[in-house]
């Protein structure tokens, strides 16, 4: 029942959350994803045949065993269980956990305003990946509107050239900016490219630069 905020750090947290709104599909957050939140979310019941909450329960064992598990798991029938479930919303309103609730806001809200994020087309997709260098670039578009997105999943950082459309390209957003409680946006403001441009991303971060005069996609 470990939650993303339990299993990962909190720049990796960051990156999923790039990784999923800034896609061109429809996002799926689990409740309370969009803060951190840190109850578990064990599995649990709340059944009244003894005959079948036994069975529950030892199929959990059995299927703990499987796992290796040492320890006796969460009794799913009981209210404990239950309760260390809840979501505990004013998390959202703390630290590291308003800054992620704010970071999906603007995140969400970027879906719906900026027109290369809002049209949910693969046609109008663009995407190169280096498995070496654990890196994912992007680009969407929608008529002059246009975004280009690196995501960097590498426990280190990235510096080098790369190739990034000709034209003049804005910073939106760098995951791993002071602002979102990170180590420091190495990234430039802006980008004039000729083709290519040289980037400092750091690891475990992603960026994104719009350019509004960008027109028809890459050839």
């Amino acid at each position: 029942g470990e939650r993303l905020s339990a299993l990962v750090s909190l720049e990796k947290q960051k990156l999923a959350a790039g990784v999923m709104l800034l896609s061109p599909f429809i996002p799926l957050l689990f409740m309370g994803e969009e803060y951190g939140e840190t109850a578990p979310f064990p599995y649990f019941i709340s059944h009244t045949d003894t005959t079948l909450v036994e069975a529950v329960r030892q199929g959990r064992r059995n299927e703990f065993a499987a796992f290796e598990w040492k320890e006796e798991p969460p009794d799913p029938q009981s209210e404990s269980t239950f309760i260390s479930a809840r979501l505990n919303h004013p998390l959202r309103e703390e630290g590291d956990h308003r800054m992620l609730w704010t970071l999906h806001r603007k995140l969400l809200r970027a879906r719906r305003e900026i027109p290369a994020l809002a049209r949910l087309s693969k046609k109008r997709l663009w995407v190169r990946g280096s498995e070496q260098q654990r890196l994912v670039i992007l680009r969407r578009w929608d008529g002059p509107d246009a975004v280009w997105i690196m995501f960097n999943f590498n426990d280190a950082a990235f510096s080098g050239e790369i190739d990034f459309p000709a034209g003049t390209w804005t910073r939106w957003i760098d995951s791993s900016d002071n602002r979102w409680h990170g180590p420091g946006a190495t990234t430039p403001e802006q980008v004039a490219s000729d083709g290519r441009t040289h980037i400092d991303l750091q690891p475990h971060s992603f960026a994104l630069w719009r350019n509004a005069a960008d027109a028809d996609g890459p050839q």
